[in-house]
């Protein structure tokens, strides 16, 4: 029933006649993956960061249909110059630089038309290794072990049953989070050997190659760090240092000027704060992407812009466009 009065409330463009009276609001999408067959990374990526192929196809046909798309440029000269949008705009951001971003994604942007940003998560696209949070997932899902020796808190954790597991599992993951570069990594290595599991090697990153291809596409690149730590939980020294680093190598390797970043949103909140602004308008960044959800109107601050959570199905990305245009947030 609720499903039903959704749709004929779509159907009636109530919602869109009612956002003609009120100031402009910006969606600004947030996806992380698109895959063919989601079960292969059930164990990698997670099921909440990934989208079916045919399902992010069909919300790009809505975006393509029913709204505008925009660049993040273009969000940022009407936050910093007033430039006018058309109505009911969309922005694209895709975070962390998998692979299927490039492979399968682009393709149906292209298709259509639609512009994005790609956050590239700088370290892993460069060594050709997975990011830490993947590890992490794979570790605590394929490990034969009903207990984990945690030797940081000296204790040992129950992993018998899921629930235990995900505890476990979040704590590890919150642990990690507050860390960066080769103190992440290190921390992510113990715990794969107290689980007694190989480091995963699944090929699931873009590569150098990948990333210039969808640059010289017309396709935005930004900066989501070096290791992807938590930004707003490190040291002020490593926020600097993921900050600075990440866009150095992004610039080096396409010679273009990097001035878009994502902070990463590992487990932990806040992962942004002040301090994380001032340090990418330090870094040399105009506009930045956040987690928080909502959309962004005018007087948002451009290097801490929401982003709207996007579901799993076409239908339900309409609504909760609709509603964005209205002002709305979504959790």
């Amino acid at each position: 029933m609720k499903q039903q009065a959704k749709s004929a409330i779509l159907k009636s463009r109530l919602l869109s006649l009612a956002g003609r009276c009120l100031p402009q609001r910006i969606a600004i999408l947030k996806y992380h993956s698109v895959q063919d067959d989601l079960g292969r990374y059930l164990h990698s990526l997670g099921p909440g960061i990934v989208h079916s192929t045919a399902a992010f196809r069909a919300q790009m046909e809505v975006v393509a249909q029913r709204f505008n798309p925009v660049s993040l440029d273009d969000v940022s000269k009407f936050l910093k110059q007033g430039k006018r949008l058309p109505p009911r705009p969309v922005a694209i951001t895709f975070d962390d630089g998998f692979l299927d971003n490039a492979e399968i994604a682009a393709p149906i942007l292209d298709r259509l038309g639609i512009p994005a940003v790609f956050y590239i998560t700088v370290g892993p696209v460069e060594t050709g290794g997975v990011p830490w949070f993947c590890r992490l997932r794979h570790a605590f899902a394929t490990t034969s072990k009903k207990k984990w020796f945690d030797s940081v808190a000296s204790c040992e954790r129950n992993m018998q049953d899921p629930v235990d597991r995900k505890a476990a599992f979040s704590v590890a993951s919150e642990r990690c989070a507050r860390t960066a570069g080769s103190a992440l990594q290190q921390c992510v290595r113990t715990i794969e050997r107290e689980l007694e599991v190989d480091q995963l090697s699944d090929k699931l990153m873009m590569t150098w190659d990948h990333v210039r291809l969808l640059h010289k596409s017309g396709h935005i690149i930004g900066s989501h760090t070096v290791t992807h730590p938590n930004m707003a939980q490190v040291a002020t020294s490593d926020l600097n240092r993921e900050c600075v680093d990440s866009k150095a190598a992004l610039e080096e390797k396409l010679s273009a000027p990097i001035t878009h970043f994502s902070y990463p949103s590992p487990i932990l909140q806040p992962h942004w704060n002040e301090a994380t602004v001032r340090a990418t308008a330090s870094a040399g960044y105009q506009v930045a992407v956040t987690s928080t959800a909502g959309p962004v109107k005018h007087g948002n601050c451009v290097l801490s812009l929401q982003r709207v959570v996007v579901p799993s199905e076409a239908e339900e990305l309409a609504w909760i466009l609709e509603n964005s245009m209205l002002g709305r947030r979504f959790p």
